[in-house]
């Protein structure tokens, strides 16, 4: 994960700490770069680690979390 831009990382996870759905799509619209290949893939990499670290229930939260940017990811460019 050093690989990643730092910036990037505090965007995911102000992402992660909205507690409502109106938060998560402001955050989002503030942080573009959330809806790029470079976010999924450090989502990917932070749920994964949570996986092997024995926090199912945290990955799964995550899994959640990304599947809704990639949602908004797909509406966008399908417009």
């Amino acid at each position: 994960m050093e690989n990643q831009p730092s910036e990037l990382y505090q965007a995911i996870d102000a992402f992660i700490q909205t507690t409502t759905m109106e938060e998560a799509i402001e955050i989002i619209e503030q942080h573009q770069e959330l809806l790029t290949d470079n976010a999924d893939i450090l989502f990917s990499t932070i749920i994964s680690n949570a996986r092997t670290q024995g926090h199912e229930n945290t990955a799964k939260a995550l899994d959640e979390r990304r599947d809704f940017i990639r949602s908004i990811r797909e509406e966008k460019t399908s417009l």
